[in-house]
């Protein structure tokens, strides 16, 4: 989708961003309430638009590199094993103050066991 937004933006073709907003309205809704939500309604349309495109390319490079990041089976042991992670991180207090470097690496871990083990 990324390479598809790339091409029609650098040919100029008006067709396919008024295709691209008018079948996903409720998505671009979501997204901007989203972000107002996240960032108290400032820079909106700046967030919306990198929002769309990091989807986008993580969208391309599960099918173009073939790692699965967007798989329910995925989702569902990330979300829970996140949840167990951060709460031991959060009762420990040498790692209390490291949750985002700790959510990190147990995402970044997470992709490449499941990627390999469980595929």
């Amino acid at each position: 989708m990324l390479f598809e937004f790339f091409h029609s933006l650098m040919s100029l073709d008006i067709n396919w961003f008024v295709t691209l907003i008018g079948n996903n309205l409720i998505w671009l809704f979501m997204f901007t309430a989203l972000i107002f939500f996240f960032f108290n309604g400032k820079k909106v349309v700046a967030g919306v638009i990198v929002f769309s495109l990091v989807a986008w390319a993580w969208m391309d490079f599960e099918t173009y590199g073939g790692i699965v990041i967007f798989a329910g089976g995925f989702l569902a042991i990330y979300y829970i094993t996140k949840l167990a992670v951060l709460m031991f991180a959060e009762n420990t207090p040498e790692l209390s103050s490291k949750l985002i470097w700790i959510t990190e690496i147990h995402g970044i871990l997470l992709i490449v066991a499941y990627n390999i083990f469980m595929r």
